[in-house]
């Protein structure tokens, strides 16, 4: 129902449903450029000063192996060899190696491998190994055959002892720096000193650039030698110094610093979702707070809608009631406003309206009543006759107990005819009473005919004129019956069904083929308005036809017509009311 409360309630959610969809989609957009721009700044910066702690700690780490240049009895030994006293040099040893392991917490075990002799020392767990011998690994070769860089960082891999003069307790990753150590004269290489670092410190700084567990961080080598790997994303192919790129979900950004001639890379890549993250919270505010607006300003417009629309619906309700023919008004005022010039201008119309029904309506509504009466009282003789006559005959046979059902079954019926005021019955009511007067039939004619009723229960509520189903049948017996036939010969048929707003009521009788010239003059004696309702020609479909059109005028149908295998057809269609909407 387009009312005004709806109308307005409408316009006012459309008024601030769109604004609000058309905010929250441009704020979106604008604010995640911005928020992924400002995003992407504050994650360079905090990188490149994350590079710069990186350089720094490498650079501090590398200092270490240079104090040995400071013990001119250590630097004797890996240039001269051990000298007289080989128990001597190996106390040296140990101890620069010892001092050198405790002068820092973060050492997991240093190596030193002197090239003369190719002696190797180990300290570990705050203790040195004995010497013994031992080849350079491949990345320490790797490191005596570049001359352009002293250092080098070894990947990230498991720790492994150097020697074989204690347990391993710890199984954690560890990242080794090699350094080689030369001949300050000829640059020529003396002994390697290998320092292993815990991984956990390199992944402790890269978390210290993490802002979210979904960013992916990594500290790299030139030639893509993974020092620390923070995350679950891939590591990248392909590494461009000072870069920055995006494929639409995700965004990387590199930072490269020197060292000793290597580069190396630190990277971090970020979910794009992350970045536009606040401009999600903040479309989502603002949708949060267009929903309150929608839900207060509702609130307003119906409270205002009701103030308006009350006055409104107390003028149509107490029409309403008029069309129903109480000419009663509900109301004593609808305020000082316009509304209330309406409601006592509508009082004094329907006051001086009453007048007129008083002397007019009311006079005509009473003839009325007394013609349907006067037809409804048509339908009780013939049946009443033909009951009668069923009994006398059974009587005369001598059967006591079927004329003892017959007469209850006529003393139900009469019951039900008795009341000629009770205009309107239900459907129920009225299929209830054909079914006993089929009854009576069967007793009469058993096994001469047969009988489809197709009504469902659905309908049973249904407001129907009453006595309109029980002539049809009637009609039947009176006209279509053929009292040698069989069966199959004789059949009475009715069929209700609901279509939209109406109802149907379809009967179809077995009999005689009617032509068109006398189903024409039956058409025209049973429309003819002139004619006397105490004619007896057609009284009975002339009956139903007046009591629909008494009850519902021009929204009532009745149509007859001749099947081609002989018998009768009748079709009403008229309002259908149900016992709940009709109180």
């Amino acid at each position: 129902m387009n009312s005004i409360r709806t109308k307005l309630t409408g316009m006012i959610a459309l008024t601030i449903i769109v604004p609000v969809i058309l905010a929250t989609i441009v704020s979106f957009w604008y604010v995640q450029d911005q928020e992924r721009e400002r995003g992407l700044e504050l994650t360079e910066w905090s990188l490149e000063r994350g590079t710069r702690q990186m350089e720094r700690y490498i650079s501090d780490l590398s200092r270490l192996p240079t104090s040995l240049y400071a013990n001119r009895d250590v630097l004797d030994i890996l240039e001269y060899g051990p000298g007289l006293s080989l128990q001597q040099t190996e106390i040296e040893v140990r101890r620069a190696l010892l001092g050198m392991y405790l002068s820092r917490e973060d050492v997991t075990q240093i190596q030193l491998l002197m090239l003369e002799d190719m002696d190797s020392f180990a300290a570990y767990k705050m203790k040195v190994s004995p010497r013994s011998k031992k080849e350079p690994s491949a990345i320490q070769q790797q490191l005596l055959r570049d001359k352009t860089s002293r250092v080098l960082l070894e990947a990230s891999h498991s720790l492994v002892p150097y020697h074989d003069f204690g347990p391993i307790v710890s199984e954690e990753d560890v990242v080794t720096l090699h350094f080689r150590l030369d001949k300050i004269e000829t640059d020529e290489p003396l002994a390697i000193l290998s320092i292993d670092i815990p991984e956990a410190l390199f992944l402790g700084q890269l978390a210290s650039l993490q802002n979210n567990p979904d960013e992916d961080l990594w500290f790299l080598g030139s030639d893509q030698r993974v020092f620390a790997h923070l995350g679950d994303g891939e590591i990248p192919d392909t590494i461009a110094p000072f870069s920055m790129s995006s494929d639409g979900k995700y965004h990387r950004i590199v930072k490269t610093f020197e060292f000793d001639n290597q580069q190396f890379y630190v990277g971090k890549s970020i979910p794009d979702r992350l970045l536009t993250e606040p401009a999600s919270r903040t479309a989502f505010i603002i949708l949060i707070v267009g929903i309150v607006s929608l839900i207060l300003a509702l609130i307003g417009a119906t409270y205002a809608s009701m103030r308006l629309t009350t006055p409104i619906k107390t003028l149509t309700s107490n029409i309403w009631r008029i069309e129903q023919g109480d000419m009663t008004v509900s109301f004593d005022s609808l305020g000082n406003d316009e509304f209330g010039v309406l409601g006592r201008q509508f009082k004094r119309m329907i006051e001086r309206i009453d007048d007129l029904i008083q002397r007019e309506y009311k006079l005509a509504l009473e003839n009325r009543t007394n013609e349907l009466r006067a037809l409804q009282a048509q339908t009780n003789p013939h049946f009443l006759f033909n009951a009668l006559q069923s009994i006398g005959t059974l009587a005369l046979k001598g059967d006591g107990k079927t004329v003892y059902r017959l007469i209850a079954q006529l003393s139900s019926m009469m019951r039900y005819t008795m009341h000629p005021e009770e205009s309107m019955v239900s459907l129920k009511r009225e299929v209830d009473h054909l079914k006993s007067y089929i009854h009576l039939q069967d007793v009469r004619f058993p096994g001469q005919f047969q009988v489809d009723l197709n009504v469902p229960e659905a309908l049973h509520d249904v407001i129907v004129p009453k006595m309109i189903l029980q002539p049809l049948a009637e009609n039947f017996f009176k006209h279509g019956f053929e009292r040698d036939g069989s069966m199959l010969a004789n059949h009475f048929m009715l069929n209700v069904w609901k279509e939209g707003t109406s109802l149907f009521i379809h009967c179809e009788n077995s009999g005689r083929h009617v032509t068109q010239e006398e189903l024409q003059n039956i058409v025209s004696r049973i429309e003819n308005q002139t004619s006397s309702i105490y004619e007896t020609e057609g009284t009975g479909l002339k009956n139903i036809r007046d009591r629909l059109m008494l009850n519902y005028n021009r929204e009532a149908e009745f149509m007859l017509a001749t099947p081609e295998t002989g018998g009768f057809r009748i079709l009403m269609r008229f309002p259908a009311v149900s016992e709940v909407e009709a109180s």
